[in-house]
């Protein structure tokens, strides 16, 4: 009988406004040892922009420590917008890389996802992943608030 699934669900969540700085929204951190044999992990962040200053815009990435694991670009935020990324990959231990399957994101707008290479993955260590946003111009009226974000670990069989 195969093992179970593992979902991992951010505890809390971040508002980014009023700054123009990189904020984290949600982390969620997988323990070491939690991931021992070859596994496929899914990431799903939803974000949404309930209000927005003109024609400012907002970025989202999704990261594992310090190293962008897929990006929204820049987009030109308005009122109720929502934006999300979806990273699938499978984590090879023998080798201890996250090797991407596919990544996908949305905004309602033509803005493009970029993706890294290969990412070195260490089973021996915690895995902190995380969303952030960041905005083009600080002001007020420009909110953007992380709905959820998930990570699901699968041995894969």
């Amino acid at each position: 009988m195969a093992k179970p699934a593992s979902i991992k669900v951010a505890p809390s969540y971040t508002t980014v406004t009023n700054t123009t700085d990189e904020t984290t929204m949600a982390t969620i951190t997988v323990p070491a040892y939690n991931v021992k044999t070859d596994y496929r992990i899914e990431a799903l962040c939803l974000v949404e922009i309930p209000s927005s200053d003109s024609t400012d815009t907002f970025a989202l990435k999704l990261k594992l420590g310090s190293t962008a694991l897929g990006t929204v670009t820049a987009f030109d935020a308005t009122n109720d917008d929502v934006c999300w990324v979806k990273l699938e990959g499978y984590i090879d231990s023998s080798a201890e890389l996250l090797h991407f399957l596919a990544l996908d994101g949305h905004t309602g707008q033509a803005a493009d996802v970029e993706e890294t290479a290969d990412v070195a993955f260490d089973v021996d260590t915690d895995k902190v992943f995380t969303v952030t946003g960041t905005w083009s111009v600080a002001a007020a009226a420009n909110q953007a608030v992380c709905k959820f974000f998930t990570i699901k670990l699968e041995p894969v069989d």
